[in-house]
């Protein structure tokens, strides 16, 4: 949609219109990432393919506002969606009869469980899961090659604030059309947690470190035999850490990596902020 990205002034209409907020992880998490065909190509590096079996995360306090400092529509409560199982964008809520223009700051939130946080999709295992370890984020799934399979299961705390959202470079936040409907979904992105890289836009997806780390051989991986991979040992030009000086580990650099697994509407950027 048209109109001026600076407030929210672009784009006014005569009838109302309403904001229709989803979730997905897309086919990376729904069913596999594969190994990349070439070095240059999408995909995991060195033949390696990975298969989520449980991606959780607890989201809320999706807000719509504008940076003239009117908020128009939040949707507050948390709940918690299993990734994994979704074979398309689930509606999340509804922000109806909002005036019909940009609204040019979209924010939302994953964070650990509150006592009113509910489930959506996921179970109420998988709920009590998350509450009893503290999570906002908890992934289950493995990596396989030629006959090898390793196995991980890694929970993760902390809140993270994702904030300023938008579509593309020029398509900030979200304009509501008179009368009609505007879509403002959160896109998780299951690859970003295997990034070989925390800030270079080339980072490649690798297993080889995180395989390798399965010191007492029973195919699995667990965060703590990550923490005690020194990144020093890795690969020359693999897991960069820029300007973290506090990443020094395997774990680490994974938990570091979960902050930025938050989109918008796909390939969308937010601003992120880990709490």
């Amino acid at each position: 949609a048209g109109g001026e990205l600076a407030g929210d002034v672009g784009g006014v209409g005569t009838s109302p219109g309403t904001v229709t907020a989803a979730i997905w992880g897309e086919e990376y998490i729904q069913d596999r990432i594969p190994a990349a065909p070439t070095a240059e190509a999408d995909g995991f590096q060195n033949g390696w393919e990975i298969r989520y079996t449980k991606f959780l995360v607890n989201v809320g306090e999706l807000v719509v506002a504008s940076s003239a400092g009117s908020e128009v529509g939040r949707l507050a409560a948390y709940r918690v969606y299993d990734l994994h199982t979704l074979t398309g964008p689930l509606e999340i809520g509804r922000l109806p009869s909002l005036p019909a223009r940009r609204y040019d700051r979209v924010s939302y939130r994953l964070a650990p469980l509150d006592a009113q946080a509910t489930m959506a999709n996921a179970t109420a295992a998988d709920v009590a899961l998350m509450r009893a370890g503290n999570f906002s984020v908890y992934v289950e799934g493995q990596g396989a090659r030629m006959g090898t399979t390793v196995r991980f299961r890694w929970g993760f705390g902390g809140a993270v604030s994702y904030s300023n959202c938008h579509s593309s470079e020029t398509e900030v936040g979200v304009a509501v059309p008179s009368g009609g409907t505007a879509r403002a979904q959160i896109t998780v992105h299951g690859d970003h947690l295997f990034y070989d890289d925390l800030q270079s836009p080339e980072a490649k997806l690798r297993f080889d470190l995180i395989a390798g780390a399965d010191a007492d051989r029973d195919g699995e991986v667990t965060l703590t035999e990550l923490a005690a991979v020194d990144l020093t040992t890795a690969p020359m030009g693999q897991y960069g850490t820029g300007s973290r000086s506090d990443v020094r580990n395997a774990r680490d650099f994974v938990t570091a990596l979960v902050a930025t697994v938050g989109h918008f509407n796909g390939e969308g950027h937010c601003d992120e902020r880990r709490q």
